[in-house]
């Protein structure tokens, strides 16, 4: 009997048949061990199907097989998003820079390794790897990638020098509108949106990308001219009321939802990649210590965003049944395609919570950040745990006198003494409550409170 050809093995490949695509590569290299585009392949259908160690072995392979440079380049750049995605960006900026050796033309091979050095935030590496390749100087995507590395090397003048030379994009207009502002003109920045004839929606884009990006207090003026332009529009009035440290109940869900619903694309590769989040997978592991039972219980996921806690509640943790909510549809699609959950539900936390049946764990990771007062949330616990259920869950840490503190980066920060009360006052007992690195935003580590109540 005929082996398939490894067209048919492609061709299922992308029609996500994984383990008939493998099989082929696998019958083709029985026969011939060296045979770069099967082992080439199968490394692709094993990143493809999720098996990122499968991936690296047989992608590492395919590149040592020497098959002729640009074959052999293309297995290394493949090999550099497989070691992405598993985190190891340094092994992939070294296999991204063999690539280029062999074809050093090809111009997606520069655009991944500025990606990766952006991520890293190897801002001097972007400008001398520009530097040393002036035929990228004609690309939008490379010359942004160097007008935010000069802008993070506080060389604004040259990154709106940069940004002159580029197709207006939604992406460029922010960058230079944080640039001015951070040169102590955001009357320019305006000026600017003005003259476009941009909706007021946009202005209210362009302050949000400069508070996203850390600096908040410099989007003031950008939202005031926007809260006198719409004068109803509470995400606008919320960020006003951080930037004047006005602490407010609660985030408007509008401002969560839209927040959430712009950035669902970048959300994940932005908190793992740039801000050194892993709040989920530390959760999950203090939870090891407490959940030992070998029957499985269900478990509720508020705010589950993309996912990243689900699938390490699945990983780590007895699950039967995982619900999740969030007030994000764009977010819930992502959470939907790693099939953590069970069910899956556009709602607001307190929403949700009061329509579950009882179950043995809650979690919230990164959630509460846009809630202030955390009582309206533990008062529910009575009803929505059952006996000796945990809720476990991330805050930012509040570090002065207060309970509950509304940051001007549009989040709420808590004490260690609010959560203290508020378990004594609703009968939980504290079985974890530390101080711990929550993520890293331009360089200053934000301390988070990691928490495990358990109900009497």
């Amino acid at each position: 009997m005929s082996v398939p050809s490894l067209n048919e093995a492609l061709a299922l490949m992308n029609q996500s048949a994984f383990p008939v695509a493998r099989a082929i590569c696998q019958q083709h290299l029985a026969q011939r061990p060296d045979d770069f585009n099967a082992r080439h392949l199968l490394g692709l259908i094993q990143f493809k199907a999720g098996n990122l160690l499968g991936a690296t072995k047989e992608l590492t392979k395919a590149s040592k097989l020497n098959p002729g440079p640009r074959f052999q380049a293309q297995a290394l750049n493949n090999l550099a998003l497989v070691l992405q995605a598993r985190g190891k960006r340094e092994q992939a900026v070294e296999a991204c820079r063999t690539a280029l050796q062999l074809q050093p033309q090809e111009l997606a091979f520069h655009l991944n390794l500025l990606g990766l050095l952006e991520q890293l935030q190897c801002w001097h590496d972007i400008v001398d790897h520009l530097k040393g390749n002036p035929e990228l100087a004609h690309n939008d995507e490379a010359q942004l990638c160097h007008a935010v590395a000069a802008r993070h090397l506080d060389h604004h003048q040259t990154a709106l020098d940069i940004l002159a030379r580029l197709r207006n994009s939604v992406e460029v207009e922010s960058e230079r509108a944080l640039n001015l502002c951070l040169l102590g003109n955001s009357q320019a920045a305006i000026a600017n949106w003005k003259a476009t004839g941009a909706s007021p929606e946009f202005l209210v884009q362009l302050a949000d990308y400069i508070a996203e990006e850390g600096f908040a207090t410099a989007a003031t003026p950008l939202y005031q001219v926007a809260a006198l332009t719409e004068p109803d529009n509470l995400s606008v009035r919320h960020m006003l009321d951080a930037a004047q440290g006005q602490c407010t109940p609660e985030a408007p869900s509008d401002y969560v939802r839209n927040l959430y619903d712009t950035h669902a694309e970048q959300f994940e590769s932005r908190l793992q990649d740039r801000l050194g989040y892993n709040a989920p997978e530390r959760l999950c592991q203090h939870l090891t210590h407490l959940i030992t039972a070998d029957v499985p219980i269900d478990a509720v996921d508020l705010g589950c965003g993309t996912g990243l806690c689900g699938v390490e509640l699945r990983k780590q943790l007895p699950i039967a049944n995982l619900s999740g909510c969030d007030l994000s549809p764009r977010m819930l699609q992502l959470a939907a395609s790693k099939e953590a959950y069970d069910t899956l539900s556009c709602s607001s936390l307190l929403d949700y919570l009061a329509s579950v049946e009882p179950v043995q764990l809650i979690t919230a990771t990164d959630v509460l950040i846009y809630t202030g007062n955390l009582k309206p949330v533990i008062e529910t616990l009575p009803r929505a745990l059952k006996p000796g259920g945990y809720f476990a869950f991330t805050v930012e840490l509040n570090s002065d006198d207060s309970d509950v503190s509304l940051h001007s980066s549009g989040r709420y920060r808590h004490s260690q003494h609010h959560i203290e009360a508020l378990a004594t006052q609703y009968s939980c007992s504290i079985q974890l409550l530390e101080a711990f690195p929550l993520r890293t935003e331009n360089d200053v580590v934000i301390e988070g409170l990691m928490v495990i109540l358990q109900r009497a």
